[in-house]
């Protein structure tokens, strides 16, 4: 779209603000890429996912929402989780697929080997998994972040939206479910929505430093642009980590 956000490719990034993550950027489009970015906390997809009950001691998520392991799995998932921090892919994978065999139908354990492929960039076996995943647990909502943003790499902008929406359904509170909602809107030319879904990932989470630079790209692209808005959207996205925009700088000098 030109003009706009586009989102082309999975590319692995240094930590950005309060988060680490994967963005998503530009290799098209003029004034700033739209970012998206996964964080890379112990529930959330394209790192290991852990068992509800290991996520919060004192606030565990419902069983249903986050999933659990085959039983008698803990020192498998360990070594999982140890050899995808090293990036040793193959150890990993093997050691999911035996997690695999002991339950086939294990939702968090697809979910986990999708994140593998993914790294790997195998993104047809990822997505694979991934739809294992929500085949065997439909309230597992990164599962469906996880759909949404591969259908999203690879073009399939409706089917994105959709994947992102059930997340949104799943877990109303997640912030980046809305903030990857927006993306996918805004790919359509859907600015009015693009921005509600922004807006309501700042409700949820005021200080989400990449919600307030896509924002702020938004603001930008208003007609007459917001500069002002722009700008504080901006500012406040920095204060948070996100790294400079040279090509945003311009234009809010302009």
């Amino acid at each position: 779209m030109a003009g706009g956000v586009g989102l082309c490719s999975l590319e692995q990034s240094r930590p950005t603000g309060n988060e680490q993550g994967v963005f998503l950027p530009s290799k098209r489009g003029h004034g700033g890429a739209m970012k998206i970015c996964l964080t890379l906390l112990c529930t959330l997809v394209f790192c290991p996912l852990l068992p509800a009950q290991e996520t919060s001691p004192l606030t565990p998520a419902p069983v249903e929402k986050v999933g659990e392991l085959p039983p008698l799995t803990k020192a498998l998932n360990e070594k999982a989780a140890v050899a995808f921090s090293k990036g040793d892919w193959a150890s990993a994978r093997k050691a999911y697929n035996e997690m695999i065999e002991m339950d086939p139908k294990n939702a968090l354990v697809w979910a986990n080997l999708g994140a593998v492929e993914q790294q790997a960039g195998d993104a047809k076996k990822a997505l694979e998994c991934f739809e294992k995943s929500v085949e065997h647990n439909a309230s597992l909502a990164q599962s469906w972040v996880a759909l949404g943003l591969l259908r999203l790499d690879a073009g399939d902008t409706y089917m994105a939206m959709s994947a992102f929406s059930r997340a949104i359904h799943e877990d109303p509170e997640d912030p980046r479910a809305h903030n990857y909602l927006a993306i996918a809107a805004k790919n359509l030319g859907w600015a009015d929505a693009a921005e509600a879904e922004l807006q309501k990932a700042l409700e949820l989470k005021p200080d989400y430093g990449i919600a307030h630079f896509n924002l702020a790209l938004m603001m930008m692209e208003q007609r007459p642009p917001a500069v002002e808005l722009a700008k504080r959207h901006y500012d406040k996205a920095l204060s948070l980590g996100v790294a400079k925009d040279e090509v945003l700088e311009r234009r809010l000098k302009e």
